[in-house]
């Protein structure tokens, strides 16, 4: 889409202003977006904004409940990077991938809180949809395997195990 103002360049930047009920749209590029006015608005962003704005939003703090500094209560590290779960907070961010592993204890809760659950339910990319679908398959076939096994549903149980053992061997070959 072409910038409605210089019709040359790429449109980057898209505005929406809604006054008394009604919306105005603009399409604009980056160079006219700095230009127009009555869209104006300031975002200064200064060092470090983002990781205190990731903290604050994560509930994130360098105390417990206790008001004790997690980081002498934490000394763990991470094998990969040498980060402990402290630095991972103060920095917004992890260190590496090993990371996730080793504080994941920590940090499940937080995603969570944050996704209101622990498994993704958004869109995934076509090339590994089959992959995440099987995989949900798996999860959703797993409980009602122990639901049947609780019933004493021994048949229908052998049923779910069979197909579980079938998605295991699919779900392997992808990975």
């Amino acid at each position: 889409m072409l910038c409605q103002n210089c019709l040359q360049r790429e449109a980057t930047v898209h505005l929406t202003k809604i006054i008394n009920g009604q919306g105005m749209q603009m399409h604009l590029c980056q160079e006219c977006a700095q230009k127009v006015q009555g869209f104006g608005f300031n975002f200064n962003i200064y060092p470090g904004m983002a990781t205190h704005f990731l903290q604050a939003l994560f509930g994130l703090s360098s105390l417990n409940q206790t008001g004790q500094s997690v980081s002498t209560i934490n000394q763990e590290k991470c094998p990969g990077c040498g980060w402990t779960f402290a630095q991972i907070q103060h920095a917004g961010r992890m260190g590496c991938s090993q990371c996730y592993d080793k504080f994941e204890t920590q940090i499940e809760p937080l995603l969570r809180q944050i996704h209101g659950g622990g498994v993704h339910v958004g869109k995934v990319p076509k090339r590994c949809a089959a992959s995440i679908r099987n995989k949900q398959e798996l999860l959703r076939l797993r409980s009602r395997l122990q639901e049947l096994v609780q019933r004493e549903e021994f048949e229908e149980a052998a049923r779910v195990r069979d197909r579980i053992k079938e998605l295991e061997k699919l779900v392997g070959g992808e990975e």
